[in-house]
């Protein structure tokens, strides 16, 4: 196979096709490109090199492909076909594109209960996009839909990965309670010893909430649970998460090596799998790490890399994310008039997603901010804010860290 064709695309061909449909299906592909330059490809020699691709190369492999196989399969290998393009969609960024073709999935199997369980995991899928995106009203309709359609079908395994993303959705929310209610009704309900992935999900998300509560011992406990499930089904993009999460458990108790180390393996394996999202949130990671060594020139490199592609995904609650570390270190240059614009832009983009979490975050930088520039009424007024969410979470790392802030007015 040309490397013109998306791996994620080509790899999987042989699976659903002869080798002449396969070459047949290759024809059409380089007949749609003779009248196109090359697209630039993307280097691996610097972690800055990562090139972001327009979209619309993949977009139209899709298309093709979806119109050659629904006349090529029967209707349920199609179907197969298109849930595996939903989700490499998602891992390749190309939202829209995996929308496009749950939806399409939805409607081939609307009304047709022996094909319930397909339309229920495209409902799912598409409650993921969403989540990503911050648009909390249709993630949580799609992942209402997806919980009735397992119902019907008394699909338990199907509900555990509905309540797992709700978990998520509630902890963006800032909701820790309800999002860590819904992560133990997901592992009871998935408690197999055969079913390493969907509990290496559930154990991953757990070890994001005792992160965000200071437990960070206890988080890696269940990162590295995690870490071993997923390596005895080889599934690189979870690898490359649980080791963005073990990278920022160090980052907080200030290994920074250490954390360097993770980030890095999180990086090589997202680009290997060309996990977008991933890719961006771990530029935003070492953004972090770098601000907090005071280099602060390659800080900001990782953030207006980690910027390019959450924008691309339009990735909104890791954009507000970005602003956040940029004013950070805009502050710690005392370039203080633009570190308070970025401030204030993650504020409102916190704000507009409903992310309570990052917002209360926020306000603790906008109050360092404003004490280092002498606002103190302003700073506390900040510093109260974030309290208020950190005690309502009970961080009690965070707590400390703000009252002692206080307490030095």
């Amino acid at each position: 196979m040309t490397d013109k064709i998306n791996k994620s695309i080509s790899e999987v061909l042989p699976d659903f096709f002869s080798k002449n449909q396969v070459d047949e299906f290759q024809y059409i592909f380089n007949s749609s490109l003779e009248s196109k330059s090359n697209t630039e490809v993307f280097q691996k020699e610097n972690s800055l090199d990562f090139k972001v691709e327009a979209g619309l190369s993949y977009r139209s492999q899709i298309d093709l492909l979806v119109t050659f196989a629904e006349n090529k399969l029967e209707r349920e290998k199609f179907l197969s076909l298109l849930l595996y393009l939903g989700q490499a969609s998602i891992t390749n960024g190309e939202f829209s594109a995996a929308i496009d073709v749950n939806e399409k999935i939805i409607n081939l199997t609307k009304d047709d209960r022996n094909m319930a369980n397909l339309a229920a995991n495209a409902h799912l899928l598409i409650g993921e996009i969403y989540s990503r995106q911050a648009s909390w009203q249709n993630c949580l309709e799609s992942i209402n839909i997806a919980i009735g359609l397992f119902s019907s079908i008394s699909d338990v395994k199907g509900i555990a990965k509905c309540e797992n993303l709700l978990g998520t959705v509630y902890g963006d929310l800032g909701d820790i309670q309800k999002a860590v209610e819904s992560f133990e009704s997901a592992l009871e309900k998935s408690n197999d010893e055969l079913n390493y992935t969907q509990k290496g999900k559930i154990e991953i998300n757990l070890g994001i909430v005792k992160s965000i509560k200071g437990l960070f011992d206890e988080a890696l406990v269940y990162f590295k649970r995690a870490l071993v499930n997923y390596q005895k089904v080889n599934d690189k993009k979870r690898i490359a998460e649980i080791h963005q999460n073990i990278g920022m458990v160090y980052f907080k108790k200030g290994d920074y090596k250490l954390a360097l180390n993770e980030f890095d393996e999180s990086l090589a394996l997202g680009i290997e799998t060309n996990y977008q999202q991933q890719i961006g949130i771990v530029y935003l990671s070492k953004a972090s790490v770098y601000s907090s060594l005071n280099d602060y020139s390659l800080a900001n490199a990782f953030a207006d890399k980690s910027l390019e592609v959450s924008h691309k995904l339009n990735d909104k609650l890791t954009i507000a994310d970005v602003y956040k570390i940029k004013g950070i270190i805009q502050k710690n240059v005392s370039n203080f008039l633009l570190a308070e614009n970025y401030l204030l832009t993650s504020m409102r983009l916190n704000d507009e997603a409903g992310n309570q979490l990052n917002l209360a975050e926020t306000y603790q930088e906008l109050g360092l901010l404003y004490k280092q520039m002498d606002k103190i009424t302003e700073s506390k007024r900040y510093l109260n804010l974030a309290m208020k969410y950190f005690k309502e979470i009970n961080s009690e790392t965070d707590i400390l860290t703000i009252q002692k802030l206080l307490g030095d007015f």
